[in-house]
């Protein structure tokens, strides 16, 4: 009987991840017009959070990028290692989102506390991507001179992209995040248990 469990439960994940890319895939190249307003980081977030396996959740942001570029465009591979790298990142903080986002269970205060560390999860996911892919760029294109002040340049010209990447990553996070809890209170979704021995 519990294998049977755990098989629908798998069943019910790999139906998530598919889901989750192909949605993930036609929202970045309907806004690939705006620079960096993507929902991929978001949904690293969300799938460290929501699966049980590390692999599955990779599957996620990795799947969307790799589909979505070969519509919108491939580019320098190095870059592309480090874009896909930097957004397959926020996985690695399933383990304090799992320890104090508990969606849909709480009272108030717990659940302001549980915004404000999806709000810093978010921030912190955003402001890793602006400052390791700007610094390939400087390190491996000749944009900028190879001195501090062109790296400083280099962030300085960058800014102006930023403000999509944090708006994307934010709105994206809200919404993931939110749509869960929405379909836990209708009892459409089970909610995680949050422990902080979860992997």
């Amino acid at each position: 009987m519990e294998s049977t469990a755990v098989k629908r439960q798998t069943l019910a994940e790999a139906l998530a991840v598919i889901a989750l890319i192909a949605l993930g895939t036609q929202v970045r190249i309907y806004f690939q017009d705006l620079p960096n307003f993507a929902p991929v980081a978001a949904l690293a977030l969300f799938s460290g959070y929501f699966f049980r396996s590390w692999a599955m959740a990779l599957c996620v942001p990795l799947g969307v990028m790799a589909i979505s570029d070969a519509f919108i465009g491939a580019y320098d591979w190095r870059m592309m290692a480090l874009v896909y790298c930097m957004l397959a990142m926020p996985i690695a903080l399933r383990s304090p989102l799992r320890r104090y986002l508990n969606i849909g269970q709480g009272n108030l205060r717990q659940t302001v506390g549980a915004g404000a560390g999806l709000v810093t999860c978010s921030l912190f996911a955003s402001l890793v991507f602006f400052f390791t892919t700007n610094l390939g760029s400087w390190l491996w294109f000749d944009m900028y001179p190879p001195t501090w002040t062109g790296l400083m340049t280099c962030y300085a010209q960058a800014l102006p992209f930023f403000r999509f990447t944090l708006a994307g990553d934010l709105i994206f996070a809200v919404l993931l995040f939110g749509s869960y809890g929405l379909a836990m209170q209708l009892g459409w979704a089970r909610p995680r248990v949050a422990s902080a021995a979860s992997p």
